[in-house]
């Protein structure tokens, strides 16, 4: 298994840095290759830095055969319309939470935090898979389901 970290709150090197996470992920199947998966886990929370840092990385978002949230805030869903614009029909893993509004207060000031996405729009445009259960993505890889936030 090949872990890449794409987006989180550093830079380094030619890399954008940003408050969120994202990962891609690439597993092999068997002793011997069978075939590769590659998983992109989290969005981070922006597309720019997203899409910026998958280039830099030299992934090209059609590579990505299945998407894991691990959570709904912004931070790590907010990449998720700049994704879609250039690639989408791939499976994506989630808690069913994933649709639950969040909102953030700071003093009388409340922001929205949450999806960017209602679930129609995102149903049309990847293959949802929600449980509240342990889903096997890949060979080592599992999306147990939203955590709290």
């Amino acid at each position: 298994m090949k872990v890449t970290c794409v987006v989180e709150n550093t830079a380094g090197g030619s890399l954008w840095g940003e408050h969120g996470l994202s990962f891609f992920i690439e597993t092999e199947e068997g002793s011997r290759v069978l075939f590769t998966l590659r998983v992109l886990r989290d969005t981070g929370q922006g597309g720019t830095v997203l899409l910026h840092n998958l280039a830099e990385l030299k992934i090209d978002p059609r590579e990505i055969q299945a998407l894991a949230l691990s959570h709904a805030r912004q931070d790590h869903t907010g990449g998720l319309e700049a994704l879609l614009e250039r690639s989408s029909g791939f499976p994506l893993y989630a808690h069913p939470d994933l649709f639950r509004k969040r909102f953030s207060r700071h003093g009388e000031k409340v922001d929205y935090i949450g999806l960017p996405l209602t679930r129609g729009e995102l149903a049309a445009q990847v293959e949802l898979h929600l449980s509240r259960e342990k889903m096997k993505i890949a060979p080592g890889d599992v999306a147990s389901g939203l955590r709290a936030g």
